[in-house]
């Protein structure tokens, strides 16, 4: 990697004691030279004072006075970004020591415009079961925000996230193909580890998750050579997630099954299992139909 500075992207909306535990992390990384910048997308839990009473030189705090989404968040970490390697971590993370040094080593040449880190839950040997595997990066496989790294330039000549149409689904899949799209090229560094912290699911941010799959219909009109790339969930570039047809279709028998293996792993909360088992798997196909007849895309 010919540059040894970078620019570390971090945005957040109401989750002081995430953002602390990933603040810290970063601050003892092993990397030569490189800005923390921290975008408060509008908190009101305390994170304000918290970033306003710190004193490291290292960290560069930017403030949204509303609630803008993430995309917009991101975009505003880009263009206060003085490096020209911009990485971005999500504030419920935390970084390896060796996490920047490992990332940025991916960038072989001018025309590789990102490369992916590997993301574990917890730790590398915790065994996560859904929804903790919706987080997961084994093998860096996806370009998830939460581990990546881009060059600035991709964005000074392609634009930054898409505020509109990917407000808080997929919008960091859609910036990688659209660079791909656009000749730019990319690596995996699976020794570059970001660890997420364990998450207290609610019912409506699983829920929430079920628009995440309604993007392929979009991502297939606007990249039909592209979409594909990262190997999806999609079957003949036509069924998003197949297999969900069948829990569905099975799902009087699954049920009881999966409902006595949730107990068995000492897992409480029946809110949130019946969230998902089924109304998630039928909430989703909704999503996914409504924005394929949206946008005139055979898909299903």
């Amino acid at each position: 990697m010919e540059n040894n500075n970078c620019s570390v992207v971090v945005c957040t909306f109401n989750r002081i004691n995430y953002l602390k535990k990933c603040l810290g992390a970063l601050l003892e990384i092993n990397f030569p030279d490189y800005e923390i910048i921290v975008v408060d997308d509008g908190s009101t839990d305390g994170t304000k004072e918290f970033l306003n009473g710190l004193k490291n030189k290292k960290i560069k705090t930017i403030r949204h006075e509303r609630n803008r989404g993430i995309s917009a968040s991101r975009n505003t970490g880009v263009e206060h970004a003085n490096a020209d390697i911009i990485a971005f971590i999500d504030d419920d993370c935390v970084a390896d020591k060796n996490w920047l040094t490992n990332l940025l080593e991916g960038f072989a040449d001018e025309r590789t415009g990102f490369v992916i880190g590997q993301t574990f839950y917890i730790s590398k040997t915790y065994k996560g079961y859904f929804p903790e595997r919706l987080v997961l990066n084994i093998g860096a496989k996806w370009p998830m925000t939460c581990n990546i790294a881009y060059r600035k330039k991709v964005f000074s000549d392609l634009g930054c996230f898409d505020e509109i149409n990917f407000r808080n689904n997929h919008e960091d899949s859609e910036m990688a193909i659209r660079a791909l799209s656009k000749g730019f090229s990319f690596n995996r560094a699976p020794e570059a580890i970001i660890y997420h912290q364990a998450i207290n699911w609610s019912v409506r941010s699983l829920l929430n998750s079920a628009k995440n799959s309604s993007a392929w219909p979009i991502l297939k009109k606007k990249y039909p050579h592209y979409y594909l790339r990262f190997n999806p969930p999609i079957k003949f570039g036509l069924f998003i997630a197949p297999e969900d047809y069948l829990y569905i279709i099975t799902s009087p028998i699954l049920i009881p099954l999966l409902l006595m293996r949730y107990i068995i792993h000492g897992k409480r909360d029946f809110k949130v299992f019946f969230a998902k088992w089924p109304v998630w798997l039928i909430l989703k196909r909704y999503y996914i139909y409504r924005e394929s007849i949206k946008n005139k895309v055979l898909m299903f």
